[in-house]
């Protein structure tokens, strides 16, 4: 969150590992962001017994670019 972009805060929980797990727009059906993170007030194994409920998903308009650099990259 430091280096300024924009993102989504979901109030909804993610557990470990849904990370990469799509966000539907409900109208439409359309993605519309990507899990990213889960903010973690104490250990990551309480975090199943006590989420926080709050979660940060990347906007979609941002995925193809990080896919596209991360295929330059392995080039």
């Amino acid at each position: 969150m430091r280096n300024g972009f924009d993102s989504f805060q979901l109030d909804a929980t993610a557990y470990p590992g849904n990370s990469g797990s799509p966000v539907f727009e409900l109208g439409s059906g359309r993605v519309i962001g990507v899990i990213n993170s889960v903010l973690i007030k104490e250990t990551r194994e309480a975090t199943l017994a006590q989420p926080t409920g709050i979660t940060y998903a990347i906007p979609a308009k941002y995925i193809k670019p990080l896919l596209d650099g991360v295929v330059a990259a392995r080039h």
